[in-house]
């Protein structure tokens, strides 16, 4: 599971879009973490939450998860909602292996956080010998998690137009895309 994660990430930062927006109105918040400095361990309470339908979720062993847990912010999130641009926001299905995915473009300012955000997660995972992952957040739920490999990316992605976070499902996939442009059912 923590593999499919790490082609997560492959596909979060490589889409050929650019991005030009930020617009905030209507869909729920997004933000991206680094996942081991700025959110605590599960438990029960906290403000953000992971479980069913993920299938993985930071820091509990049983996957998938038997039941959701809360994870409290401990820091500011490195980009948020301004970050992107909303009328990018799609769904689409990795052609190689069939996996529902939802992207997102990222404008000119989010491209700059979320270089500064992989280049400080790879060389803290560098410095801590163990890979380290970012959080990414819809509304209050940790929906992705993918690790940055510090020594296939030392410098974290200096430039990505935009991220892929995999969906569960096709129907996760169309309801984070909902939640994320501010649409109903």
């Amino acid at each position: 599971m923590l593999r499919k994660m790490k082609a997560v990430l492959a596909g979060l930062l490589l889409l050929i879009s650019a991005g030009c927006g930020g617009d905030d109105r209507g869909g729920e918040r997004f933000e991206i973490f680094h996942l081991e400095t700025a959110i605590g361990p599960p438990g029960n309470d906290g403000e953000l939450r992971c479980g069913p339908p993920r299938s993985a979720c930071p820091g509990v062993v049983t996957q998938p998860p038997p039941r959701a847990f809360r994870y409290p912010v401990r820091a500011s999130p490195a980009v948020t909602s301004e970050d992107i641009d909303r009328s990018t926001v799609r769904r689409g299905t990795d052609t190689a292996t069939g996996t529902p995915f939802v992207s997102v473009d990222l404008t000119a300012q989010g491209r700059k956080a979320f270089a500064r955000l992989t280049k400080e997660v790879a060389r803290v995972g560098g410095r801590d010998q163990g890979w380290h992952h970012v959080a990414v957040v819809v509304g209050d739920e940790i929906v992705a998690f993918p690790e940055i490999d510090f020594d296939a990316y030392p410098d974290g992605f200096t430039d990505a137009p935009g991220i892929q976070i995999v969906a569960t499902s096709s129907v996760d996939a169309l309801d984070l895309v909902r939640r994320l442009r501010g649409e109903s059912d």
